[in-house]
């Protein structure tokens, strides 16, 4: 009997082992496919950004209603391009997931159909920790040919504390901006980021492109600010941040902004519809 007991317990026990080993399968949440913003309640947005995926979870497109972004990708870049105007507005390098340069090319006004990158950015990792922002400018001479350049090699620097950027900071500029955040984790779909603005209010601060610039901050953000160096205590402009959220995904977000006494508000809303497979 003591045997047959001995032999029970003991596979009760690898039981046990067995099911401590099988960590639970996180599904991915859906990826963005809509932003719509509005301001200071107006029932027409400010604007709709449409985002397409291909099959293996890639953007394809961004239909921003004045334009549409086909984004090509070849050999560890991609370059994105107006359908309207026709022409290769940015191209991207990547180092697996994650952008680590990117050139913009404009017409040179001077120069029939020549076309001249005007600006390349490098940006830099401390692990996975996006910190630093470098920019080379370029423009044409007005009189003559040829261009001129100017470099930054410091240009934007981001601070990072318990996983979220709370300082951004740009040379050419005397303000700096603060975060605060919340206890709340960030979703990792949702691609709200500290962007290179003093005014983060547009698409560039929820476009899914920011989700390819190193890891998310973790928590959300709930008030930003600005103020010039070194009067840290006054408050320039103020950007507060309160969202709605069902179940794992965020839905709604509004950014009431205070800028030198002037008051908007930013309503913006979120649908995910493209299903990770």
């Amino acid at each position: 009997m003591k045997k047959y007991l001995f032999l029970l317990l003991i596979g009760a026990a690898s039981l046990t082992a067995c099911g401590d080993d099988d960590d639970p399968v996180v599904p991915e949440l859906n990826k963005l496919t809509k932003v719509s913003c509005y301001k200071d309640g107006s029932s027409s947005p400010l604007f709709t950004a449409d985002i397409n995926y291909t099959s293996d979870g890639k953007i394809s497109n961004i239909n921003l209603g004045v334009d549409k972004l086909l984004f090509i990708y070849s050999d560890g870049k991609f370059s994105v391009t107006g359908i309207h105007s026709g022409e290769v507005i940015e191209e991207y390098t990547l180092s697996g997931n994650v952008i680590t340069s990117k050139k913009i090319s404009q017409e040179n006004p001077y120069a029939s159909n020549e076309i001249y990158v005007s600006d390349e950015y490098s940006y830099r990792y401390s692990g996975s920790n996006w910190v630093l922002t470098s920019w080379n400018a370029r423009w044409p001479k007005e009189l003559g040919t040829g261009y001129e350049e100017r470099s930054y090699p410091e240009y934007e620097k981001y601070t990072w504390e318990n996983g979220n950027v709370v300082l951004y900071a740009q040379s050419l500029d005397s303000r700096e901006m603060r975060y605060e955040y919340s206890v709340a984790e960030a979703p990792k779909n949702f691609p709200l980021r500290v962007i290179g603005s003093f005014s983060p209010v547009g698409f560039e601060s929820v476009t899914p492109l920011n989700l390819l610039y190193g890891i998310q901050n973790r928590n959300l953000p709930i008030r930003a600010y600005t103020y010039t160096i070194p009067n840290q205590s006054e408050v320039k402009a103020e950007y507060k941040y309160t969202y709605t959220t069902v179940g794992d995904y965020i839905t709604g977000m509004t950014i009431d902004e205070n800028d030198g006494g002037t008051a908007s508000s930013y309503k913006y809303t979120f649908e995910y519809n493209f299903a990770v497979k």
